[in-house]
């Protein structure tokens, strides 16, 4: 009876890992190279002829970034696992964490079916990657104000101390997500945080000079103009500011209720991965079954009770943009009448 419990986990297992295996990746291929054994032995493993070791469990679970749970029908929903990831003070490990999201999102552009639902307490960080000093802001803010980094410490803001790498992968992020359909859902707090941070950046005294920050608030507007494009379109848009598809990817809908803490659904064919975050910037990440069930589900329920804003809804969506424009020109009078 024992032997048949893991047969069939190991079963459950084997289909999963072909679910979330772009097409044009052999899964027999993969187990032979990562087990170091041969195509014949990997098929016997993908049919359960031969029991998986630990040791074979652990190298894939590791290599294919699954948690055992992410693929045992388990009675005990309650019990789920979660991959942690954080930024660093570290300009290595802060880097290591950008990167990491490029590889995620390059890995779901290869699936043929794929989409992500996005629930924004802030404004998602790929659509300030469009802009080079917008970006450099968000990197310094983050290293100086959250991380204490101390390469930032007594700095003043200057988009030179941010490294051009950063700048380079944050595009490519961008990019990568431009080319995945999305549904984005704010709520009237959504852009509150960046404009929080300019003010206060301003207020004490971090920015070089007026016109740094004047700049910033610029390429803030130039950003909320870029998504409402986008969202008039229902097509997202790349570096060149073109749409990136023919066909409709990317709806905005207009929450009244507070969303709480950025919350990413992201499926690829039958497979789902949940990103929640939390303090302030960092994930947490599952592909729990039962997790992601619900939290499709919740994202699905808060759609329903929103506002689309994107295509024919013009007048929600002009309503919506304006107010965040207002408190931008607020903030912008206030930085060039001080």
């Amino acid at each position: 009876m024992a032997k048949k419990t893991t047969e069939s986990a190991q079963l459950v297992l084997m289909q999963r890992l072909k679910e979330a295996l772009p097409s044009n990746i052999s899964l027999v291929d993969e187990l032979a190279d990562l087990l170091q054994v041969s195509n014949d032995s990997a098929y016997r493993r993908m049919r359960g002829e031969t029991q998986l070791s630990i040791e074979e469990i652990a190298a894939i679970c590791k290599h294919f970034k699954l948690s055992f749970d992410a693929f045992i029908n388990s009675n005990d929903n309650s019990l789920v696992s979660f991959k942690y990831n954080r930024m660093d003070a570290d300009s290595d490990a802060f880097k290591a964490y950008f990167k990491s999201i490029k590889l995620d999102l390059e890995k779901i552009v290869t699936f043929e079916e794929k989409d992500i639902i996005f629930a924004a307490e802030d404004i998602p960080i790929f659509h300030h990657f469009a802009h080079p000093e917008l970006t450099a802001f968000k990197m310094f803010y983050w290293n100086k104000s959250i991380l204490n980094a101390k390469d930032f410490e007594d700095k003043k803001f200057d988009s030179k101390l941010v490294d051009a790498e950063l700048i380079e992968i944050a595009s490519s992020i961008l990019e990568h997500y431009a080319a995945v359909p999305s549904i984005e859902i704010w709520s009237d707090d959504t852009a509150n945080s960046t404009i929080k941070q300019i003010e206060f950046y301003w207020e004490a005294g971090i920015f070089k000079s007026k016109e740094d920050a004047l700049l910033i608030c610029d390429q803030v507007s130039q950003m909320l103009e870029r998504i409402k494009r986008q969202a008039e379109l229902n097509t997202k848009m790349g570096l060149d500011n073109k749409p990136t598809s023919s066909t409709s990817n990317y709806a905005l809908y207009h929450s009244d209720v507070m969303i709480g803490n950025n919350c990413v659904l992201v499926s690829t064919g039958p497979v789902k991965a949940t990103y929640l975050s939390y303090h302030t910037f960092n994930t947490i990440l599952t592909m729990n079954a039962n997790f992601c069930q619900e939290t499709d589900t919740w994202l699905k329920n808060l759609i329903r009770k929103s506002n689309l804003i994107s295509g024919v809804a013009e007048k929600q969506r002009y309503r919506y943009f304006k107010k965040i424009e207002e408190t931008m020109n607020k903030l912008r009078t206030k930085i060039e009448n001080d």
